[in-house]
């Protein structure tokens, strides 16, 4: 029994081995959306799967596994049952020939010895679960990867939806029943295609009463192998590509951290009920909840993720002075050997780095060199900076116009890597996004924060969005130039100030499609985090076991949000404790650190604590008091008393007085909101709100070698007051008091 364990095991990593990658995608061609509907299908009142029904002759092979495949794992009920009842389903239905060409492609890789459903393979029963694992598994590929179900709030796809996309090669915002997110981009024979599987012009966009259907020509099967075993094939296979990248990691002794993909602990107490929602929020109210307050619904999932930003083999050859196409042959030792030479010679890695051969050790040269390329957090595309409520930017019409960006902790020796798109056309490129741009933003009290130049130097490396191979715990993007992080990357990040969404501190919000997530559903929208005792959900930060931790995505409707930067917030209440794990700062000095607050009476007062011993943390100042608002002093029962912030709106054309009440603020520890953002369907930027500020928590020096931790206790009896989080800011002393150039407001 164990021999025949085994081979069922061998044969589902087999098939997961051999599944294809992305190949590279097509440049974007702008055309209209008028759809030619001379040979589309004609029906009236149609379900999904009556729809499909109609059509054997195209899609009975698709119908006869949806009635096979079970909605998930702990389900006996069908998708053929789903897909007639009502929703709002996309459904990339695929043709009888893109089944039976996926089939012949098994056979092509020796996952099956037999084109049809009938292949010895597929018919074989694992003793364990008393199953055909490998027809089980192969069905689920075929049917999750083709359908998103967009639940009560969101219409289904349109292929008007998916210009933006393609344009970019973006992912969708929602996630299949696989819980993956499809790339789109333009057909190879057609205008769109969705993970490289050209969807049909003229049939698509079929309306049915629960959904959408497009057709498309190929099986959607995203990859299921992980970052490591891909790039240790790349090494056994002497691939061109990564070649060189795959080396270093394996060098680094990365391969083990990249082979995690889920913590299948979490998974099974969530399913078996060990591991309950949060309790209904005492305030919030989502959009489709059971009720008229939303509970704190656990994620289903704690998967790990990366983001690798990587050079090409082609790059290396350049910069190596190799031969053109011929560096995948040589010994991975001796290929090591040079670039760690090179990262030596050019100084791509700290001054104080050790350069000897130990490449697992953080302090290495090397190892620096190659951890500073990953994010231990899985970042799609269109979530590398977050467009939501920036000014001159709203959802419906998407028009970019002043700079975004983001900062995140890397791998190994903790440093930070900033993205930033400048969303308006610079170098001849237009909406792209670099990796620590320093540009010279149009930063002024009437100015529009665009870019209107970069230094030399400082113009950072162009994220390569198109063409990248694909794993399935990691996105990985190609790099047009060397990226690195040296005492020059610290001194230009350590020049200006630091804003981290609060969301962004957290790696497992971004792997799992926590942040920022579209989906309307209340699930997406209140989203509970289990207390560290019951189980360590995220690693960065310890929930106490009196404190109900819930991220509100701010994702309501299309036209309006709260007063948060890019929409969404941490929601915390109870007799709350929590403890978090700073970012790192770039370079030894004094900070502020700066805390994103929106008052109201909801809110409630707790004592910070900061410091570097995690166990110790002394006090920082006098407990904050969130109720505080710019104007009011908020008191719960809709009483408010007199604030003593010094809030006054800003006078027009006035920037002598402006600046006057600003410094009356800073002397009470407070700021005013930055005017980059505004609330979502209003007009003015959330800086001319008195209820949206900056709280200074401290200043204080700090050493980039240090981590620092932050801690927040409630100091009210009231279990329902709420303690909030928006952001947070590193201010380096150079920028908030700097006498010649005067911190901005933006």
């Amino acid at each position: 029994m164990e021999d025949l364990n085994m081979r069922y095991i061998s044969k589902i990593k087999q098939f997961v081995l051999l599944l294809p990658v992305i190949a590279g995608m097509a440049f974007f061609q702008s055309c209209t959306e008028e759809i030619d509907t001379s040979s589309r299908y004609t029906f009236t009142g149609n379900t999904i799967i009556s729809y499909l029904e109609e059509y054997p002759e195209v899609y009975s092979e698709y119908c006869a596994l949806l009635d096979e495949v079970p909605v998930s794992d702990f389900s006996d009920s069908k998708i053929s049952k789903l897909l007639s009842a009502r929703g709002n389903y996309t459904c990339f239905a695929p043709t009888n020939e893109a089944i039976h060409n996926y089939l012949a492609h098994l056979v092509d890789s020796g996952v099956i010895s037999d084109s049809t459903w009938e292949a010895p393979e597929f018919l074989e029963v694992n003793p364990e679960t008393g199953k055909q694992d490998l027809l089980l598994e192969i069905q689920k590929i075929i049917v999750y990867n083709s359908l998103i179900d967009g639940g009560d709030e969101i219409e289904a796809y349109q292929t008007s939806d998916f210009s933006d996309a393609a344009s970019k090669n973006a992912m969708l915002g929602l996630a299949n029943m696989m819980n993956r997110k499809l790339q789109m981009s333009t057909g190879g024979e057609t205008k769109y295609a969705v993970h490289g599987c050209d969807i049909s012009d003229t049939n698509c966009n079929i309306y049915t009463i629960n959904g959408r259907i497009h057709q498309v020509s190929k099986v959607i099967a995203p990859s299921t192998e992980a970052a490591s075993s891909f790039f240790a094939r790349i090494v056994s296979d002497k691939k061109y590509g990564f070649f060189t990248y795959a080396a270093l990691l394996d060098a680094c002794g990365l391969y083990k951290e990249l082979e995690k993909t889920e913590d299948e602990e979490y998974y099974k107490k969530r399913m078996k009920g060990e591991l309950e929602d949060l309790p209904q929020h005492p305030t919030f109210k989502g959009s489709g909840g059971p009720g008229p307050k939303s509970p704190g619904v656990l994620p289903e999932h704690r998967y790990f993720g990366y983001t690798l930003f990587f050079e090409g083999d082609e790059w290396w050859e350049q910069t190596l002075g190799l031969t053109d196409s011929t560096i995948h042959n040589m010994n991975p030792e001796e290929l090591v050997a040079m670039v760690a030479a090179k990262v030596v010679e050019n100084g791509w890695a700290l001054s104080n780095a050790s350069t000897g051969t130990d490449y697992t050790d953080p302090n290495n040269a090397l190892n620096q060199f190659v951890t500073y390329h990953i994010i231990p957090a899985k970042i799609e595309s269109n979530k590398l900076v977050i467009h939501f409520n920036e000014l001159w930017y709203n959802l419906t019409d998407k028009i970019k116009k002043a700079s975004v960006y983001d900062y995140y902790t890397t791998m190994g020796k903790r440093r930070l890597l900033k993205t930033y798109e400048a969303s308006k056309t610079v170098d001849g490129k237009r909406n792209t996004i670099y990796l620590n741009r320093f540009p010279v933003l149009n930063n002024a009290t009437d100015g529009d924060y665009t870019e209107i130049g970069c230094e030399d130097g400082k113009q950072g490396v162009e994220i390569i969005t198109a063409g990248n191979p694909e794993t399935y715990n990691a996105y990985i993007y190609r790099v047009s130039d060397v990226l690195y992080y040296n005492d020059n990357t610290a001194s230009n990040l350590g020049k200006e100030r630091i804003r981290i969404d609060a969301s962004t501190l957290f790696p497992e919000f971004l792997t799992n499609d926590i942040r920022g997530n579209e989906n309307f559903s209340y699930q997406h929208q209140c989203v509970g985090i289990p207390q560290t005792e019951k189980y360590s959900y995220l690693e960065n930060c310890e929930i106490s076991n009196n404190t109900n931790f819930y991220y509100l995505s701010g994702r309501i409707n299309n036209t309006s949000c709260w007063r948060d930067y890019q929409g969404d917030e941490l929601n915390i209440v109870g007799n709350y404790e929590i403890k978090i794990k700073l970012p790192p700062v770039p370079k030894d000095g004094v900070y502020e650190l700066r805390m994103g607050v929106n008052a109201n009476d909801r809110r409630g007062m707790c004592q910070v604590y900061w410091g570097n011993n995690k166990n110790s943390l002394p006090a920082a100042g006098i407990p904050f008091d969130m109720r505080m608002g710019g104007e009011q002093w908020f008191v719960k029962g809709g009483a408010s008393l007199e604030s003593i912030v010094g809030w006054e709106k800003d006078i027009e054309d006035d920037d002598e007085v402006n600046a006057e009440n600003d410094k009356k603020k800073r002397n009470n520890m407070y700021m005013k909101a930055p005017n980059i953002c505004y609330v979502y369907g209003e007009s003015e930027p959330m800086r001319q709100n008195s209820l949206g500020l900056r709280r200074i928590i401290l200043r204080e020096e700090m050493k980039a070698d240090e981590t620092y931790y932050i801690q927040f206790k409630s100091v009210l009896e009231d279990k329902e007051t709420e303690f909030f989080m928006d952001y947070l800011e590193f201010c380096p002393k150079e920028v908030y008091d700097n006498p010649q150039t005067p911190e901005d407001i933006w």
